[in-house]
């Protein structure tokens, strides 16, 4: 039995679910979701201090509103962990032997014990891992496995025309992040950034229509130059997992630095598809074929 915990906004648990569905697949056990995390993103270590930054935006757990095949922990699960935490290595190596196996006593974290050896998994004791695992490595393989379980269980109930529009035009997304990040000063691509992307859609896809995704609408009126039609999504009242949906559906995407819109992108089904990303954000995690800028 392992444990991931999941944290933080959608595009970071899916990051996390990736990972829990890989070693899922590599170790043919049982692999829990830890979701009491969600709203600890803000939390930083000094010492033996817990500090808080500002809040971004209240988190929930999201994936629950896709087909994901993992189980999140229950309480049962979670105090073996605890009591775990608090034990000493023998007592530790006594619960492992006595219990065959079923109690998690090892601990990975990415950042700080945990070197990406996907090899070692298979042969890890049960464990509890933490981090974001921003690496191609981690999920690449099993692409196929994860389009499947990051579709919607429901479908979204579209707008007759918004329906056709992606079905039957070369649709584009593009998603402007500013908000939240702009006020805790987190890296944002600015104008530049989009008016050279739609430039280089232009140039290379016969009359786009760009679908906008964006908290800051009156900054994209004045600074984002689109000569084509555009939709403004963010308006149309759709939940943030239905908008998610139908920027993946999009035949081409302008990302942000975003973990959001890069799955959305990532998961993008369309053999030809357009991919424009920001070229210093997360290389890690960015396909070959994909155009930074």
């Amino acid at each position: 039995m392992n444990i991931v915990r999941i944290s933080d906004g959608l595009g970071n648990q899916m990051f996390q679910y990736a990972f829990a569905r890989k070693v899922s697949i590599l170790t043919g056990k049982k692999v829990y979701l830890d979701i009491r995390y969600i709203n600890n993103e803000d939390m930083y270590r000094m010492g033996k201090r817990v500090h808080y930054k500002g809040k971004l935006k209240h988190r929930k757990y999201g994936l629950q509103y896709f087909k994901t095949s993992l189980p999140v922990a229950d309480n049962k699960i979670l105090s073996r962990w605890r009591y775990l935490q608090q034990s000493g290595y023998v007592q530790r190596m006594i619960y492992s032997l006595s219990v065959m196996n079923k109690w998690i006593w090892a601990y990975r974290n990415e950042e700080l014990n945990f070197n990406g050896n996907l090899t070692k998994i298979k042969c890890m004791m049960p464990t509890y891992y933490q981090g974001y695992f921003f690496n191609l490595i981690y999920f690449d393989d099993i692409k196929g496995t994860l389009q499947q379980e990051f579709s919607l269980k429901q479908k979204i109930k579209l707008p007759r025309k918004l329906g056709e529009i992606i079905k039957y035009r070369n649709t584009v997304s593009i998603h402007i992040r500013r908000g939240d990040f702009l006020r805790l000063n987190r890296d944002i691509s600015d104008s530049e950034y989009y008016n050279k992307a739609i430039e280089l859609v232009e140039e290379r896809i016969d009359s786009p229509i760009y679908l906008l995704f964006t908290d800051d609408i009156e900054w994209v009126k004045q600074n984002i130059n689109i000569h084509y039609e555009n939709i403004l999504i963010s308006d149309m009242g759709f939940k943030d997992y239905e908008e998610f949906t139908i920027m993946k559906h999009c035949r081409n995407n302008i990302i942000a630095n975003s973990t959001f819109s890069y799955w959305a992108a990532y998961l993008n089904s369309n053999f030809n598809k357009l991919v424009i990303c920001p070229k210093n954000w997360r290389s890690a995690t960015i396909p070959n074929e994909w155009v930074r800028i």
